[in-house]
């Protein structure tokens, strides 16, 4: 009976205290939810996979036309932004001697730059690609006849974050014959 007084009394600042309770605890569940979702598992950022490729279309005279070529596949859940998405293309000629250059960590030494480009087009800040959503890029460039083998190296940088960039390369042997 007396817990029945004073709860007749009191009830308006039980359930003040109850809701301050139910407040508190829902303000840490819902912190501890979002660290662990966006700042543990980073699924605020893209999950981009990356890759670059070459495509021998054709020769023609002293020249083949060449694709180049970078996929890009966001399987995360945030939308993806880059910018400074390019490309250099080098070779090594028939008669060169195959060096390693300190530069490229003592690797072979693609000594003749043959294409440098952006797949962004001038007048765009840059390219975005939703999540789930896989997207190919391709510029087309000429490389001479006499070139053995070929170099690609593709990069791209986030917008908005220092120092985050992709790469992929390719590596390929052109054909002496066609």
């Amino acid at each position: 009976m007396l817990i029945l007084k004073w709860l007749a009394t009191n009830w308006k600042d039980l359930v003040t205290a109850v809701q301050s309770v139910v407040t508190t605890v829902s303000v840490i569940v819902g912190g501890v939810w979002v660290y662990l979702k966006y700042i543990r598992q980073q699924e605020k950022y893209p999950n981009v996979e990356f890759s670059a490729d070459l495509n021998l279309v054709g020769k023609q005279g002293d020249w083949w036309v060449v694709e180049i070529i970078a996929i890009i596949d966001n399987k995360g859940k945030a939308q993806h932004r880059m910018n400074d998405f390019a490309f250099e293309l080098d070779g090594i000629y028939s008669g060169d001697p195959i060096e390693t250059n300190e530069r490229w960590r003592n690797q072979v030494d693609f000594r003749h730059s043959l294409a440098k480009g952006s797949f962004l087009p001038t007048d765009l800040e840059y390219f975005f690609i939703d999540p789930g959503v896989k997207s190919k890029y391709s510029f087309v460039v000429r490389v001479p006849v006499k070139t053995t083998f070929l170099i690609l190296h593709c990069w791209f940088s986030y917008t908005g974050r220092k120092r985050a960039a992709h790469v992929a390369e390719k590596t390929v042997k052109v054909p002496e014959e066609y």
